[in-house]
């Protein structure tokens, strides 16, 4: 049930971005954005899904406290005293007045409405808002709201437009909106991380299996940013002087995100690490680290980043393949673009794992 989870939790990301991303552009005037059209039962799947995914937080509560309350006690107190019980009761009820407003073809400004409030639900439940409400609720709700607004809009033009028109006038508006996004994301996103590791406690915390998710999602994004440079600066100009088709590089960026999807998904489903040096101590430091590096980690007091020969090798390799995303563009399909950011992601996250010294 535990490898479930994270699934559970990309599902979430996904099904939030599809109905947002729908949400949004209704919003935007026809003139102003590829003609897509995504089918009813696939929004309103979406809203049920995420009752299910919704689920995931809960059921990982509820499995570490049954051993010693019981399922049904755990199962009771868990929805009805916890706030991811509170959230998802209160979620379940927004996402059935979202599935009617769909499926009546209501408002757009109540459907907005009812997504605004799920995703403060999300806020509500998370982790930082335990640590510090009103701050970790308005940092977590913002940038869950902004990451699956970008992405959102992404996943509509990319997978479910129908023609090649209004491009141009799209990527118009829609670059400076992705810079906008990009600024908010990246300040909200260290905002959310200073709550659960300290800066000066970054590198210590990768031997702990939330920091290895954490580096992940961090390089992982890297590539979603070169793929937006060239979605958005360089289409822009291509598209002035010729027919060239941004789709299939605007897909292939989503599937990078989906990608930085999954790393927070799973990041998600662990133990925030507060104090390194402690959760070390009680928890142990991640098997797979001491597997890599070779040795059994028992403290992070000398944990330190000095870069051997073979992790820069690692990192130049990672540069070089950071240059062949930019290479392929409008020269081979996108596919290799996307292989590119894989081979960037593995190669980068090797180099800096083995420039660790204990």
């Amino acid at each position: 049930m535990g490898y479930l989870i994270p699934f559970a939790e990309f599902g979430n990301y996904l099904l939030y971005s599809i109905l947002v991303g729908h949400v949004a552009l209704q919003f935007v005037p026809e003139a102003n954005k590829p003609r897509f059209s995504i089918p009813t039962p696939v929004l309103l799947l979406s809203t049920l899904g995420i009752i299910f995914c919704s689920l995931g937080p809960i059921v990982q509560t509820v499995s570490y406290f049954q051993g010693g309350v019981g399922l049904s006690l755990a199962i009771r107190s868990v929805i009805f005293g916890f706030q991811v019980g509170k959230a998802w009761i209160f979620i379940g009820f927004m996402a059935t007045f979202l599935y009617l407003a769909i499926l009546l073809k209501g408002s757009k400004f109540v459907q907005m409405i009812l997504l605004l409030l799920m995703i403060a639900a999300v806020g509500y439940s998370s982790h930082v808002a335990s640590l510090s409400f009103w701050p970790g609720l308005l940092a977590h709700s913002t940038h869950f709201l902004i990451v699956t607004l970008w992405t959102g809009i992404l996943i509509q033009v990319a997978w479910f437009s129908k023609e090649e028109l209004n491009w141009s006038k799209f990527l118009r508006w829609f670059t400076p909106f992705a810079v906008f996004c990009i600024i908010i994301i990246i300040i909200s996103g260290f905002c959310l991380m200073f709550f659960v590791v300290e800066p000066k406690d970054y590198v210590k915390a990768w031997i702990l299996p939330y920091g290895q998710m954490l580096l992940l999602k961090h390089i992982s994004i890297i590539p979603v940013l070169v793929f937006a440079f060239m979605n958005g600066v360089l289409s822009r100009k291509v598209l002035k002087h010729s027919s060239f088709n941004p789709k299939p590089w605007i897909k292939a960026e989503s599937i990078i995100l989906m990608i930085v999807f999954y790393f927070t998904a799973v990041m998600g489903t662990l133990s925030p690490p507060h104090e390194v040096e402690f959760t070390v101590k009680s928890e142990g430091a991640s098997k797979w680290v001491e597997w890599v590096l070779g040795k059994n980690i028992l403290s992070t007091i000398g944990v330190h980043l000095a870069p051997t020969f073979q992790s820069i090798l690692q990192i130049i390799m990672s540069i070089l393949f950071l240059v062949l995303i930019l290479i392929s563009f409008k020269k081979v399909k996108p596919i290799l673009g996307v292989f590119f950011s894989v081979c960037f992601i593995v190669t980068l996250y090797f180099g800096l794992l083995l420039s660790i010294a204990i």
